[in-house]
């Protein structure tokens, strides 16, 4: 019989669970209320004066196909040229301050580059595994990605940016089961004028003066191209480095050597240098044939990897983040769960630093990463036929070294990263009958491979003494090139990837009003690994032996259906109702750490490091449309889902290993609505809003999290982390909810007014609210508070003329806030309570100057 504090604890629960849900809906439909009241109003008010008023018409292609944005009976947000330019958008993490719903968030250690979200669906929080992919589909050009290191790509001369919500695979295959990021650069026009742009900007606080430009060059009757550039030389930043030298021999880190670190490796994180370049080639002979070819090449530096901060510690704010619970740092306390701009990037003795494989000189940390991008589009007109070919092909190389321990003692320092290549081939054949059916049917094949390079120093040579060993280990010695070596293992995996697909559709118009639309995509992929530690100097700590071979392979099949049933209101107002499915790829776990699985067959061994694909369907039904005679477009969804075989990540902050497992059942249900209208000539409102609630309906064997996971005494019951039946600890999380910010709600507006001399001055802003998220794990403190962000800007220019001047005000009322919070690595924890944490902070109050010359 439950005791009358669970009793009260689950009433508690359940009344705050209706109560948050009584509050979302009731701010989305007051705010939407307040909207229908207003426009109306105000649009009456200004009609004689500008009967002609509408919104500007979008273009969008989720179908493969340019269509309205308001024809297209999938929920899409899009970002037109002018939406990127307002905030100076220019890498994808900005996203997440624009559209509602999505959030996109740049990883260090891992990760495959970082983390996109839509509808509170992405990779597992804290994963830093990089044998999984990403749930997002980021097509650019049509080449699509499963790898996020393009989240920190230069991102400028875009001619409009697509967030498709839920599941894509019917049109865009694999890793799609939350949504797709479309982007489209901007390509010349055959038989057009030349043009271009010069733009120069200023951003004051990290002092990152910054250049681009774009030729559109015609030749000819059938050539043009376009070259696009942009360079960065940011000198400063917007985290403040705080390490500072601290003597590591007499705490015992390094008895008897008389080291010390050396202070900050750099002043101001992250003093970012960027190059990128981009040329394109569009070839039209007749008016049969096109081809497009882009050119892609970028190089990026950064001086230290990622955002993490000290956000807690183990004994409340004020106490000193502690190393392995045995080495407080005195230069650091703690925050009361909140983040402060502050980061712990030391530079480790020479002695140690060099003895990493392939750090060398001052051994200062950084970020690097290089990308080839080429992507080849042919469409050929065969009368009632349009045949289409997309090409890609992507080549990468990311290096990082950091400190993962975030204290002064630098002692988790590491220097990994990944590299690799892809080739991608879509084909497909789509109809353009008179009559009420057309269709469309396309392969789709992937060859992929990449290599993860990782060597990681986890504690200091003097801990092996503290345990008693009667001399350390380390440095190691011996022949080869680890000799002198400090680091504690070093691994390296090497990944193959081969996808091939089949898919078509078929869209009938049963009536004037009436579509029909439906098909289905088979997939079948083909994975292999080998890897494991190259060195290996701790097996205390039960990692793989130096030498041990793992071989995993996995072969997965998939079908994925889709049904959408659309009816035509009006011409202008469309309603629809779809069934949809996706998946994301199964995978083989490329771990933080390689544990030693010898005592398994090795057939258990391999299947220990393989985990299964998520699949996802449900339901979603929408209504879009214009409204007012054209003055306001709007558009209304709500979705419900169910994933099986749901994949999430644990970190176990004890050993540094990321351990991937598949949830049972979880669902995902909800609604979200946009709005734009142009109340007046030179006044545009903007609105939008998306609410989301997640939870684990069955995951009776979830990991514990570490802080539960460290109880000495585990109980045999649950559902609190218990000794499960194979001896494992676990914890029922079913029932529970999960992920970032439930409500999401974006209000803004653009004012726009006439100077003289045909000059003209706007004003913008956009405020976007994200609510309090949900636990990770059941962990208690893992939370994300809430947050509200403010943009502002004021653009110059001229009417009829060359030249344009804005000021932007990013974050403009500085609002300090983390997008995700984890545990950190060989941290203090007080078993049951809490240990020390971190999080990924954001950018703060950001100020840019810009002029931009057109032509």
């Amino acid at each position: 019989m439950a005791n009358f504090d669970d009793m009260a604890h689950l009433e508690e629960r359940m009344t705050e669970r209706i109560m948050g849900r009584i509050a979302a809906i009731g701010a989305c439909a007051a705010a939407l209320a307040s909207f229908a009241v207003a426009v109306p109003a105000i649009a009456q008010d200004s009609v004689e004066q500008a009967d002609n008023i509408t919104i500007e018409e979008v273009i969008v292609t989720a179908r493969k196909r340019e269509e309205r944005a308001i024809d297209t009976p999938v929920a899409v947000s899009v970002m037109t040229e002018e939406d990127l330019d307002r905030y100076y958008t220019r890498n994808l993490t900005e996203l997440s301050q624009r559209v509602p719903g999505l959030e996109v968030i740049h990883g260090a250690g891992g990760g495959a580059g970082g983390n996109i979200t839509i509808r509170g669906i992405g990779k597992p929080p804290g994963t830093a595994d990089y044998g999984i992919d990403a749930p997002v589909s980021l097509i650019i050009d049509g080449m699509p990605f499963s790898r996020n290191h393009m989240i920190m790509t230069g991102f400028f001369d875009s001619e409009a940016v697509e967030v498709l919500k839920g599941p894509q695979a019917l049109y865009f295959g694999k890793n799609s089961p939350a949504g797709v990021i479309a982007i489209r650069s901007k390509s010349p026009e055959v038989g057009g004028e030349m043009e271009g742009f010069v733009r120069a900007s200023y951003e004051f606080v990290t002092e990152d003066p910054a250049i681009e430009a774009g030729l559109s060059l015609p030749v000819g009757d059938t050539l043009a191209f376009r070259l696009a550039a942009r360079g960065q030389d940011m000198k400063g930043g917007w985290l403040d480095n705080v390490a500072e030298p601290l003597d590591l021999s007499t705490p015992g880190l390094y008895p008897g050597t008389g080291w010390s670190t050396r202070g900050a490796s750099y002043d101001e994180y992250p003093a970012q240098k960027q190059v990128v370049v981009r040329f394109t080639t569009v070839f039209e002979p007749n008016e049969r044939f096109n081809a497009t070819l882009k050119n892609f090449r970028s190089y990026t530096k950064r001086n230290d990897a990622g955002t993490t901060v000290l956000y807690a510690c183990a004994d409340g704010p004020g106490a000193h983040p502690t190393h392995l619970g045995i080495w407080a740092d005195p230069t650091q306390t703690c925050p009361d769960d909140r983040a402060r701009l502050e980061r712990t990037g030391p530079l480790l003795p020479v002695e140690v630093a060099t003895s990493l494989p392939y750090v060398s000189g001052d051994a200062r940390f950084h970020y690097k990463l290089a990308q080839y991008v080429h992507t080849l589009q042919m469409n050929l007109d065969l009368e009632n036929f349009t045949l289409s070919s997309a090409t890609g092909y992507w080549d990468y190389r990311h290096r990082e070294y950091t400190n993962y321990g975030y204290t002064s003692w630098g002692i988790v320092a590491s220097k990994q990263g990944e590299s690799g290549e892809a080739f991608t081939q879509e084909v497909r054949l789509a109809s353009d009958f008179d009559g009420p059916a057309n269709f469309t049917v396309g392969a789709f094949y992937e060859n992929g491979e990449r290599r993860l390079n990782a060597g990681t120093q986890l504690v200091p040579a003097g801990f092996f003494l503290i345990l008693g060993f009667p001399v350390s280990p380390m440095p190691w010695t011996g022949p080869g090139p680890n000799n002198g070596t400090y680091i504690n293992y070093h691994q390296i995996w090497d990944n193959d990837v081969e996808s091939f697909s089949l898919f078509g559709s078929v869209d009938w118009q049963v009536s004037e009003r009436l579509e029909i639309s439906g098909g289905l995509r088979w997939t079948e992929e083909d994975r292999s690994a080998i890897g494991g530690n190259v060195f290996e100097n701790s097996s205390f700590f039960g990692f793989s032996p130096a030498g041990y071979v793992y071989n995993p392979s996995d072969k997965s099949n998939n079908v994925s259906p889709e049904v959408t049933l659309a009816y035509d209101l009006t011409d202008d107002v469309m309603t629809y109702l779809a069934y949809k499915t996706g998946f994301q790829s199964a995978g083989i776990s490329n771990p933080g750490t390689v544990s030693d699985l010898r005592s398994l067959p090795v057939d258990v061994q391999n299947d220990t490091l393989i985990f299964d694909e998520t699949t996802i369907e449900g339901f979603e039904a929408g209504l879009k449309g214009t409204f007012l005679e054209g003055r306001v477009r709007a558009d209304l969804a709500a979705f419900w889902y169910e994933a099986k075989d749901l994949q999430v990540g644990i970190f176990n902050s004890n050993t540094t290993s990321f351990t991937l497992q598949n949830a049972a059942v979880a669902h995902n249900w909800g609604f979200e609505a946009n709005a734009i209208a142009q109340a007046t000539e030179g006044l545009q409102l903007r609105l939008s809003g998306q609410y989301n609630h997640l939870e684990y309906d069955e995951w009776e064997d979830a990991g514990c999290h570490p802080v539960d996971g460290a109880v000495a005494n585990k109980p045999t019951t649950g559902p609190g982390c218990h000794i499960g039946p194979d001896g494992a600890a676990i914890q029922d999380l079913s029932g529970v909810r999960y992920g970032n910010a439930p409500l999401q709600v974006n209000v803004g507006f653009t004012y726009d007014w006439m100077l003289a001399n045909d000059w003209r001055l706007s004003f913008d802003w956009d405020t976007i609210h994200h609510s309090k998220g949900k636990r990770v794990l059941n962990q208690p403190f893992t939370e994300v508070p809430s947050r509200t962000v403010t943009h502002v800007g004021a653009t110059l220019r001229q009417g009829g003329g060359n030249w344009e001047a804005r000021l932007i005000c990013s974050n403009c009322f500085n609002e300090v806030y983390v997008q995700s919070i984890g545990n950190r690595p060989l941290a203090k924890i007080n078993a049951g309570v809490r240990g020390d944490m971190t999080a990924q902070v954001a950018p703060p109050r950001l100020v840019t100057l810009q002029a931009t010359y057109s032509f």
